[in-house]
This record gives structure tokens, C-alpha cells and sequence, in this order.
């Protein structure tokens, strides 16, 4: 008699425990009631077996409380999967489901034979571990993402989707973002209603660090490292469980740059308001110390403000913002630094130097004539001045490369050929516009293919190959690969992987990525990169980039280039290196329309320079 009333009250403490359940479980908190029912159930299916062996009782008690905590989770989750959307109380729900499935009946009304109870109850635990199983396997691990991000179109047009994802993901606090020296340059705080919110320190950096929205997507390394900022990535996996058990806030992974934001301001400030981009690397590692470009954009109003009054009336707001950027005829959405491409003009005659020199068809003192006009079947080539020949004493190879001859250079492009002026090229980095592109040197940006040609057959023509051998043609170069051509040379042939992300921590410190300095490839060899070395300082000491205000005590290798641009004034270039003895950094400055490299470019590439010298 006290056994059946016990069996009873049991019984009812368990269905008023659901009940609430049922109301509160997506309430913060409820995990405590969800835990305590499941402690009553176990003693609900221990009772049956309470004069049987102590240890089948509890082993039955046991199994019963796993199923039961994954009972409501995978017909939740199947729920959500089937409605596209959380159904309230599917969890209490099917707790109950279990419970009547689990319950015996009372006492009066069970079998004389125990075990007969025992079989049957272990025939119907172990059938639905069986189908739980198959079922969590399906949802968590086959369409766990298809789950997630499923949506439902209406006849209307109307799309429905799952709420929780969007609103889970303005919960996390993102990782901080940091330059090389530890400057904050990202960060993440917690509005008064709990909401994350995005905050950047400096507003340049748009094009790099980038932004992050969760309707509307994300650019930069916040798109690239997204898994890391929001702390999917590997970490302390019991910090994580107790993040999700207790509800504390989550916290994503550091981003450590190998931007160093004095350099980067120097750069900004020299390229001024002028549509361009500059590009500093570490010649030794491929570490981009500086990247800028012109025009470009403020990342904040981008962010969604958790805290306004009117959240249709933020995202209308979001929403005609991007829809400024993206209309602007300026394009300041482009990364002029690694999506740009521009014809390089003469600081092309770098690779093509490079090709003659490297397959042995001249030396550094072949004497290639350069005269005003050079027809190559019926189409003339120039030079930027008239009676540049003359300025020469011996018109070598070098003086060539120092005056930039360019109808020299074309005698170059001839000489070397089609075939092999396309196989260094490719050496280089550079494809044609018909091919498969190349992976991308910079995995951790946007970055755009430079290209010889539309079509390897274009340098067939000898007109085109003469073009293309003092840098115009068909010719489309990114800033990004210009400083890859002009760090190679520096680095005595041996072109590095550039790279933006020199690490990455977990909150604790720890450090969960480490970047490391990566050979791409050798186009050169050590020869030809130092002869290449020493006509680059003779440009600056006596030649096109003689205008170039020496900096003290350093000597600095460079190349002017002036790029045909259809109409209007050249796309002025510069590229450099420095010092002379022993190079550390490599340098390119283009400026859009701004006229010759050695008066519009060179002066950029200087403070740059005299910046990175210093630091």
C-alpha cells in the first residue's frame, strides 16, 4: 500500500515538473529544471525494480535518464528540421512521450512477473537507443548545416527562417583583432540587454580588417577568420561545454596582424586623397607591414546597433549605406592593393630583364640600341621623350633598364620569345586571362589574378610580345603582385607567400595558429636577382629616379613606371627596395591618372620607406 502511494506521488511530482518544463525550457535557466525532472524520472523507472538486484535497478535507472535527456533533443532538433522553425515546449512534450512509454502502469496493475517487466522494458530502451541514435547521427552530423540554415520560401516571397542562428551569432563576442605591436584595432562589447556589438578603433581599415554583420554578411579578415573570431575553431572543448551549460557569454579567438598601424598611417597619409594603393612587405618573410588603399571606406556603419529603439529602422539604415558603397562610381569597396589591375608600364622591364638574364641571352653589358622609333610590322613604338639615345654613353643592357628605353625593352621581348617570355611570367605569379587562375598568393584576402594576356596565342605576334616587353599590351597587374616581383628580386630570387595574420589565440593566450615564413617559388636565380639588385639602384642614382630625395645613410633600389591608361594622364608606379646591402622591405606605389612614377609615385614610396627604416 505506501509502495503504491508512493509509485503515485512519483507520478505526479514528474508531470508537474514537465508541465513547467514545458513553459520555461527556452528560458535562461531552464536547464536546472530539465536536469531535476530527469532526476525524478530515474527514480520513476528505479522504482519497478526496487526488490530486484540493486545493481540491474540502477543500471535500468541509468539508461533510463541518458534516453531521457536525449529524447527531447533529438525530437526537438527533428522538429525544427521538419517545421523550419522551434516549436515551444517539444522538449517537455516528449519528455512526457518517454515517460508514459517508460511508466509500468501502477502497481495493482502490473504482471505477477517481474522479469517479464524487466525484458520488456529493456527490449523497448534498447529499440529506442537504436532509432535516437540513427536519428541524432542524421541531424547533427549529416544535416547538421542544412538544418541550421534551412529556409522556407511563402507563395508571397516571403522567406522564413530559423531566428536562432542570427540571433545566437549577435551573442558571441568576437575575437579582438590587434596590429603587430599589440595596437587594438577590433573589439567586441556587451550592450545592457546582452547583445554583442561589433566595434572597430580604426575606421581605415576596411579593405583588411573588414566587417562582420550576421544578415548581411561579412568582408576582410572578418570573413576569412570568422570560424576563429567566433570561437569555432579548436579550443578548450570542456570551456566550451560549460559556456553552453551555464549560458556564459562566448568568446572568440584573437587575431594578431603583422600590420604595424604607424607604418599603415604613413602610408594613408602619403597616398593622400589620390585613387591608389601602397603595398609594404618584409622582403625576408612575406609579412605585409602596409597596405593602402584609395578610396576606401568606414566598416562602422555596417554594424547592426543592437540597442536601437527601431531594429527595422537600423537595418534600413545598414541597408542604404551598402547600397552608397556599392553604387559610388569611386568603387571604395574594391581593394585597389590586391584587386586592382593596371598595366605596369616600364617597371615590367623587371621581368623582362629578368627572363633575358636568366636564359642566358645577354648579359648586363649586351649593347641593345635605343633608338627614337623601333617598327616592328608596321607598328611603331616610342619613347617617353624624344632623343633619349643620346643622353647614353654605351646603351647596354642597364642604361636601357636606368633611362627606361622602351623601344630597347621591345628588342628585349623579341629576343627572349614567346614561349620563354611566357614561362617566366608564370615563374612570377602571373597567368593568362583564358586559364584556370592560380591559387591566390594572399589566401587571406579577396585578390585578383594578375595576367600576360587574354590568351597565351596574343604573344605570338610579335607586335604584342614587343608591347608587352616594356609593359603595356595586354598587361594586368595588382599592386600586390608588383611588390611580390620587386621583393623577389630584393630576396636574391626566392619569392615568399605574403600573409596579414601572424597568429592566433585562443582567450586564455593560447596560441592556437602560428604563421610561418612560406618559399612560394625561386623565378630567378641568386645571379640574376643580384645583377636585377644593382640596376635598380643605378635607376635611382642616376637615372629615371634620380629625383628621388635620398634618404640618409640608406641607398635604395627602385623603377619608375608611367602605364598607358586609354585616356587621360599614365597610371604613375613606383617600385623599391631597401637598403641596397642586405634589403628588408619592398615597396609599390601606384597612383591612378597621376602622371610619371618618378614625380607622382616615388616621393610616396620614399616616406614609406624612410618609415620602415626607422621603425
Amino acid at each position: 500500500m505506501i509502495g503504491q502511494r508512493l509509485y503515485r506521488l512519483f507520478a505526479v511530482a514528474t508531470a508537474l515538473v514537465l508541465v513547467y518544463l514545458g513553459i520555461g525550457l527556452a528560458e535562461e535557466g531552464a536547464w536546472r529544471l530539465y536536469l531535476g525532472a530527469c532526476g525524478v524520472a530515474c527514480l520513476l523507472a528505479f522504482w519497478p525494480g526496487r526488490r530486484t538486484l540493486w545493481q540491474m535497478a540502477l543500471g535500468i535507472a541509468l539508461l533510463g535518464l541518458f534516453l531521457i535527456a536525449l529524447f527531447p533533443w533529438a525530437v526537438g532538433e527533428g522538429l525544427r528540421a521538419l517545421l523550419g522553425s522551434a516549436v515551444p515546449a517539444t522538449g517537455a512534450v516528449a519528455l512526457l512521450a518517454l515517460f508514459a512509454l517508460l511508466w509500468p502502469g501502477p502497481p495493482e496493475a502490473q504482471e505477477p512477473s517481474l522479469g517479464t517487466n524487466v525484458r520488456r522494458l529493456g527490449a523497448l530502451l534498447l529499440t529506442a537507443f537504436v532509432l535516437l541514435s540513427a536519428q541524432l547521427l542524421r541531424l547533427q552530423v549529416v544535416a547538421a548545416e542544412a538544418v541550421r540554415t534551412r529556409v522556407a520560401y511563402l507563395p508571397s516571397g516571403e522567406v522564413i527562417a530559423d531566428p536562432r542562428p542570427v540571433l545566437e551569432e549577435r551573442r558571441i563576442q568576437r575575437g579582438r583583432i590587434f596590429d603587430r605591436n599589440g595596437v587594438l584595432l577590433a573589439a567586441t562589447e556587451v550592450t545592457s540587454n546582452g547583445w554583442a556589438r561589433r566595434r572597430y578603433l580604426r575606421t581605415d581599415l576596411g579593405h583588411i580588417v573588414g566587417f562582420y554583420n550576421p544578415l548581411y554578411g561579412s568582408a576582410g579578415l572578418e570573413a576569412t577568420y570568422d570560424d576563429a573570431l567566433a570561437g569555432r575553431t579548436a579550443g578548450d572543448p570542456w570551456e566550451a561545454l560549460l559556456e553552453g551549460l551555464l549560458h556564459r557569454p562566448h568568446r572568440g579567438n584573437d587575431l594578431h596582424l603583422t600590420l604595424d598601424v604607424a607604418l599603415q598611417q604613413t602610408a594613408e597619409d602619403a597616398l593622400g586623397r589620390r585613387a591608389g594603393a601602397v603595398v609594404l612587405l618584409d622582403v625576408r618573410s612575406g609579412a605585409i607591414l602596409a597596405m593602402a588603399s584609395y578610396p576606401r571606406f568606414d566598416p562602422q556603419p555596417l554594424l547592426f546597433d543592437p540597442e536601437a529603439d527601431d531594429w527595422a529602422r537600423e537595418q534600413r539604415r545598414v541597408a542604404a549605406y551598402w547600397q552608397q558603397l556599392s553604387i559610388s562610381t569611386t568603387a571604395p569597396l574594391l581593394n585597389r592593393a590586391t584587386q586592382g589591375l593596371y598595366p605596369p608600364g616600364s617597371t615590367f622591364k623587371t621581368l623582362t630583364a629578368a627572363a633575358a638574364l636568366e636564359y642566358g641571352l645577354v648579359t648586363p653589358e649586351t649593347v641593345v640600341p635605343c633608338p627614337d622609333e623601333f617598327v616592328v610590322t608596321g607598328h611603331r613604338i616610342v619613347n617617353f621623350m624624344d632623343g633619349l639615345g643620346a643622353l647614353m654613353v654605351r646603351q647596354d643592357l642597364v642604361e636601357d633598364y636606368v633611362y627606361s628605353c622602351n623601344t630597347a625593352y621591345a628588342q628585349v621581348g623579341l629576343l627572349v620569345g614567346a614561349e620563354r617570355y611566357s614561362e617566366m611570367a608564370l615563374r612570377f605569379g602571373l597567368s593568362f586571362a583564358d586559364a584556370p587562375p592560380p591559387e591566390p598568393f594572399l589566401q587571406e584576402l579577396p585578390s585578383a589574378p594578375s595576367t600576360i594576356a587574354h590568351t597565351r596565342s596574343f604573344l605570338d605576334r610579335e607586335t604584342a610580345l614587343a608591347d608587352t616587353a616594356y609593359g603595356q599590351g595586354e598587361l594586368q597587374v595588382t599592386p600586390l603582385q608588383a611588390a611580390l616581383l620587386v621583393a623577389t628580386v630584393a630576396n636574391d630570387g626566392l619569392m615568399m607567400r605574403p600573409y596579414l595574420v601572424e597568429r592566433v589565440e585562443d582567450p586564455a593566450g593560447r596560441v592556437l595558429y602560428q604563421a610561418r615564413p612560406t618559399p612560394l617559388a625561386v623565378p630567378i636565380g641568386v645571379r640574376t636577382a643580384r645583377m636585377l639588385q644593382r640596376m635598380m639602384v643605378a635607376v635611382v642614382d642616376h637615372g629615371t629616379g634620380r629625383w628621388w630625395k635620398p634618404i640618409e645613410g640608406v641607398r635604395v633600389g627602385g623603377k619608375t613606371g608611367s602605364a598607358e591608361a586609354g585616356t587621360g594622364a599614365t597610371h604613375a608606379w613606383f617600385l623599391a627596395f631597401a637598403p641596397a646591402d642586405g634589403p628588408r622591405y619592398a615597396v609599390t606605389v601606384v597612383v591612378e591618372h597621376g602622371g610619371a612614377g618618378s614625380e607622382a609615385a616615388a616621393p610616396i614610396a620614399r616616406e614609406v620607406l624612410n618609415a620602415a627604416l626607422q621603425r
